[in-house]
């Protein structure tokens, strides 16, 4: 049956006994471009993609959180799937909807081969990626009401009229990438999900990027929710799943003595903003911008420490001229970053700490790049913690060290840099506890 402007369109979930219901419906393309925009993948992209699908080198998945070991059993039962399903996608003609053929596809295969990270998939000339309003107020411009939500979109094209971008309810297609995320099924068999409402993850959806990189997408992902925020007042943040969503939680009853010290108004302002942002490099540069804060008056008391040996009634001017030529060393933001841990850490309970988690242990101490041996005396400690935390620093916030010019894109991964969280947060906050005056 033929519908002018009109194309079907498969809504699947499951009622409250964990039958499957599924509904076909007939649905506008323009207004549902979001819900369904994996729909219009471009035939000849699709084959072209589907070619280049190979299990070489997948030793895991991913699926729902939980890493799916490719044994030989499931390696054969993956490559028959992907087997069938390429042999369908090569057999299609212009107006076919390969839809028809995701029967073939299980969870493994959708993490396998069209999953990119935990936030994004990929299939043909289409992307998408999981997002959702960073804020109260663009949550209810995008989403209308409550236990029922009604899910808004922003539809983009170019000057030509061809669709660029969508944003809005996430498709059929990566839901069923990342259902797992969001349910769990229990031992008899009914589910439970994660979220009351997991409709408030949204997704922004690119159409026609089949020559792009990935870095050229996320570039255009990001760009295009800066248009968005500039343009609608809307801002929205990247989502990533975790397996931490599957986990039930604890609610554990906490007691613990506290005696209030008093922290200084400024750093405490940037310790607080590195505890509520979730990026990653956000998240590392605050935490620093805390031990920052007290690089001005490390280097005062150095100074002033140094002038005591110096007579003022009597003074021997090239002792002060040394002290003057060792002051303008400290002033060197590496060597502040040195003055600061050397007066704000206790060496014995930073050791404590590290050997607290083994995780600590492996990223600190056995790493190749700004290892940190624990063996070595207090200074070298400190100089190495020192040129560690200053050497990510530069790698997020500078192309290189040392360049206060220009702030360029760090190439730097967020695994890494979110690796290198714990150590900076500890430090900062013995900084904060240890350095402040009020």
């Amino acid at each position: 049956m033929e519908c002018p402007g009109l194309g079907w369109g498969f809504l699947l979930w499951k009622n409250d006994v964990g039958d499957a219901i599924i509904l076909l419906k007939y649905v506008e393309r323009g207004e549902k471009m979001s819900l369904y925009g994996h729909t219009y993948i471009n035939i000849d992209s699709l084959k072209r993609w589907v070619n280049t699908l190979s299990l070489d080198g997948i030793q895991s998945v991913d699926v729902g959180g939980y890493n799916l070991e490719i044994k030989d059993e499931t390696k054969e039962l993956l490559e028959l799937q992907l087997q069938g399903f390429s042999e369908c996608i090569n057999r299609m003609h212009e107006g076919d909807d390969w839809r028809e053929y995701q029967g073939i596809m299980s969870h493994a295969f959708y993490n396998a081969f069209i999953r990119l990270d935990n936030s994004s998939i990929r299939m043909g000339d289409f992307y998408e990626c999981l997002i959702e309003p960073s804020n109260l107020k663009t949550y209810k411009k995008i989403i209308k009401g409550f236990d029922y939500l009604d899910i808004g979109a922003i539809h983009m094209k170019d000057s030509a009229g061809n669709a660029v971008a969508s944003l809005g309810e996430k498709s059929d297609l990566i839901w069923a990438v990342f259902y797992e995320y969001f349910i769990n099924e229990n031992e008899d068999g009914s589910i439970d999900h994660v979220y009351s409402n997991h409709e408030k993850y949204l997704s922004i959806q690119l159409f026609n990027v089949e020559d792009l990189t990935k870095e050229e997408i996320d570039a255009r992902v990001n760009e295009i929710l800066l248009h968005v925020s500039m343009v609608y007042d809307m801002d929205f943040k990247v989502f990533e799943v975790d397996s931490l969503i599957k986990c039930e939680g604890e609610a554990p009853i906490l007691r613990v003595e506290y005696t209030p010290t008093g922290f200084e108004e400024v750093p405490m302002f940037y310790l607080s903003n590195a505890n509520n942002t979730d990026d990653e490099r956000f998240k590392f540069l605050s935490y620093y911008q805390v031990i920052e804060y007290f690089f001005v008056r490390a280097q005062n008391y150095y100074f002033l420490d140094e002038l005591k040996s110096i007579d003022v009634n009597n003074v021997n001017h090239n002792e002060l001229r040394k002290i003057l030529a060792n002051y303008k060393k400290v002033t060197n933001e590496r060597e502040a970053l040195k003055l600061v841990l050397k007066s704000a850490i206790d060496i014995v309970k930073l050791k404590t700490w590290v050997n607290s988690n083994s995780e600590y242990i492996v990223t600190y101490c056995n790493s190749q790049d700004y290892k940190i041996d624990l063996s070595k005396d207090d200074k070298k400690i400190i100089s190495s913690i020192a040129e560690r935390v200053y050497g990510y620093r530069c790698s997020i916030a500078h192309a290189k060290g040392d360049v206060e010019e220009y702030i360029a894109v760090p190439t730097i991964s967020k695994e890494i840099i979110a690796a290198e969280i714990p150590l900076v947060k500890f430090l900062a906050y013995e900084v904060i506890k240890n350095c402040s005056e009020v």
